[in-house]
């Protein structure tokens, strides 16, 4: 079985359009009626409730499985060292200056917040404000958590390579494959039951950690649940690389069967997201989680079938996409704040809050890209040095590899 050598353009649009669904997700999440989020409305509006659980199905899980797809590209053409090096400086770096640069920013606007909206005063927000950011914590991770994730997903992938081709596995994962190939629906919607009661184990278990008292129960609680729950999908794009015919098997390419079933669940699990009760929560995780697989295989197969081109354009915004992310939060937040001061329909504010964020955000990647250090800081980009000693930024490399 040997992996696609030729460039495939949609991987990298994929990914990048993935990471610009950050900015509705996030911007329709300041007006749900059922979550709080950083900073809230008083205004909520049920439809961008809707949205944003629709968006939350399939846009982080086509995510890791894009970035196990990446993951194993990379890993084909160095070795084991060199690309965990290489990831460490790409992911870490920019989580770093994303801890250092923009989470004292979040934490400030959020305390900030609750003087705009008269939970306190103005005095004693800046009080509170100014004691958080002295005080970095566990919280100011935030939207950087996934860079964390691929870090850790990354390591277990070298670790686990060997350990995968054991005979015994490769017997087993061989049966499996052969009877996936034969029947692929039935093979996509078994994917899906497993990735569906995966994330029901997931769930529950973090709320029992959560409801055992202390530090140790609290962090790993949180260690469960965003970083445990990704970690089959990472490795579902690792497996769809290294193994052309199961991609060819399980992404989508003709019919309208897979995409109805795949919005059907999204749209069932939308409405239970935030709702009350175990019963309920077991079932949102459940539809959830094959409304993940069902979509990620969906958007992989509409991305293969029209983003698979090369396009400057598109390329320009996908060179950006990385930036995009890490700043479009920092501004949400704040306009969601400044939007506070006016009585203005959420899905005006809403449609202000996207096209601020990212023209801002876009804006800054085009002066990021004008500074060595800055791309470097941001996007994890070596520094190339010429000779004489001067450092300028490399404008040829996508921040995406």
């Amino acid at each position: 079985m040997s992996a696609v050598t030729a460039r495939e353009h949609h991987w990298d649009s994929l990914r990048a359009f993935l990471m610009l669904l950050g900015i509705p997700y996030h911007a329709a999440m300041v007006y749900h009626s059922r979550i709080l989020w950083d900073v809230q409305s008083p205004d909520k509006s049920e439809f961008l409730t809707f949205v944003s659980g629709v968006l939350v199905s399939f846009r982080m899980p086509a995510f890791f499985i894009v970035a196990g797809y990446f993951a194993a590209m990379m890993l084909e053409k160095r070795t084991a060292a060199e690309w965990l090096q290489g990831r460490l400086i790409r992911l870490g770096i920019p989580f770093l200056t994303g801890l250092v640069l923009l989470a004292p920013l979040q934490v400030a606007l959020i305390d900030l917040n609750s003087a705009m909206t008269g939970a306190m005063p103005m005095g004693a927000a800046l009080h509170v404000a100014a004691r958080d950011v002295a005080h970095p914590g566990f919280s100011w991770i935030m939207h950087l958590w996934f860079l964390p994730a691929l870090l850790i997903y990354s390591l277990l992938l070298v670790i686990g390579r060997s350990w995968l081709h054991g005979p015994t596995r490769a017997r087993l994962a061989e049966a499996a494959r052969s009877a996936c190939l034969r029947a692929p629906l039935a093979g996509l919607l078994v994917l899906a039951m497993f990735i569906a009661a995966w994330d029901v184990s997931v769930s529950l278990s973090k709320d029992r950690m959560l409801a055992t008292d202390g530090i140790f129960a609290y962090l790993l609680a949180h260690g469960l649940d965003p970083y445990l729950r990704y970690l089959p999908l990472f490795f579902i794009g690792v497996l769809i690389r290294n193994d052309p015919d199961m991609r060819r098997a399980l992404v989508w390419r003709k019919g309208w069967q897979i995409p109805a079933l795949a919005l059907l669940a999204a749209a069932l699990a939308s409405p239970l997201r935030g709702q009350v009760g175990e019963t309920l929560t077991i079932t949102y995780e459940a539809i959830d989680g094959i409304a993940a697989v069902l979509m990620s295989f969906t958007v992989i197969g509409i991305a293969e079938r029209f983003w698979n081109r090369p396009d400057a354009r598109i390329d320009r915004i996908v060179d950006a996409s990385f930036t995009i992310y890490l700043l479009h939060h920092p501004i949400i937040i704040g306009l969601a704040t400044l939007f506070l001061l006016a009585d203005w329909p959420p899905l005006l504010e809403f449609a202000l809050t996207c096209v601020i964020a990212f023209t801002v955000s876009y804006a800054a990647h085009r002066l990021l890209r004008r500074s060595a250090v800055a791309l470097f800081l941001f996007n994890g980009v070596p520094i190339s040095r010429k000779p004489g000693g001067d450092a300028r930024p490399q404008t040829g490399i996508t921040t995406l590899r």
